[in-house]
This record gives structure tokens, C-alpha cells and sequence, in this order.
């Protein structure tokens, strides 16, 4: 499943993906080297029914336990998308990172033109918090990030700075 999720051209278009798609021997050692990380937490998505498919991935990474901040982000299966997994995830990793891990602040940073997860993290109580300007992509191609952010009290919603 992973390595569908990272050979995926539609999502490696939304999400910057690869130069070209990583071998299955790299992105395991990429995968083996983080084993046991405190600063990055990984999880499988699946439906309680059949649960050995998996739907996609959640994870929340650069945990910064002093700061109590991290980032979160989804992938899902083409099969998965628009059916409420994503958001059903986003939700009980949130509420897991708050009550459980006491985080108090995560963001999520998307490409401006990744519509569906933008959805998502609103539909889930993000708030737009900036926007990074001309980051370089693949192709030689300029492209904004939106930077979303939700806190534990709430209380850091603020108006889009629009800042670098």
C-alpha cells in the first residue's frame, strides 16, 4: 500500500511526490531509519471491516515536544477519497495528539492548488493561517503552500498573513 500511495502520480501531484518514483529498496530504508523516531508518528487508515487493505496513511511528524507542535498529513487510496476516511483520521489523530500527547498546536502545509486535503483541514477546524509564496516544485515550477493550523484552545486562528 505504501508503495502504491508513493508511485501514485495523481497524489504525488499534490504533494510535491518525487523527481521520480523512489524503489521500493529506498523507501524502505527510508522508512527503517525513522523506526522508533518520538518525532514522527505513523499510522495506517483502514476500515474496521476489512482492515488488513489499508486505505492510506496519517502521520504526524517534526514533533517538537518542548513547543508542543508538530504537522500532520494524510495520503489515501484513490479507492478511499470523498467517503469520510480522511476526515474520520484527521479527527482521532487530532483528538489523540491533544488529549493523549498534550500537543497544543498542529499544522498541516498543502500546495495551493491541492483542493480536496485544503477541504479536508477546513472541514476539520483548521484555519488558514499563511501562505508561503513561490516555494520551487517539481519542473522547475513555482507554487504557493498554505499553511493551516489548528490549536487545542482554539486560539490561534488568526487572519492570513500572507507572510514568506
Amino acid at each position: 500500500m505504501l508503495e502504491e500511495l508513493i508511485q501514485d502520480p495523481e497524489i504525488a501531484k499534490v504533494t510535491g511526490g518525487y523527481p521520480s518514483p523512489p524503489s521500493y529498496d529506498h523507501q524502505m530504508d527510508w522508512f527503517c531509519a525513522r523506526e522508533g523516531s518520538a518525532c514522527n508518528l505513523r499510522y495506517i487508515i483502514a476500515d474496521k471491516d476489512t482492515p488488513q487493505a489499508g486505505l492510506g496513511i496519517i502521520l504526524l511528524s517534526h514533533v517538537d515536544w518542548e513547543n508542543k507542535t508538530a504537522e500532520i498529513y494524510i495520503k489515501l487510496r484513490k479507492s478511499a477519497r470523498g467517503k469520510g476516511y480522511g476526515e474520520g483520521a484527521v479527527n482521532a489523530l487530532v483528538s489523540f495528539a491533544f488529549c493523549q500527547l498534550r500537543l497544543k498546536v498542529i499544522c498541516s502545509h498543502i500546495l495551493e492548488y491541492n483542493m480536496p486535503s485544503r477541504r479536508l483541514f477546513e472541514k476539520c477546524g483548521f484555519c488558514l493561517k499563511e501562505i508561503h509564496r513561490s516555494r520551487a516544485g517539481q519542473e522547475g515550477s513555482c507554487r504557493n503552500v498554505y499553511c493551516y493550523v489548528l490549536c487545542s484552545g482554539d486560539s490561534c486562528c488568526r487572519d492570513v498573513s500572507g507572510g514568506d
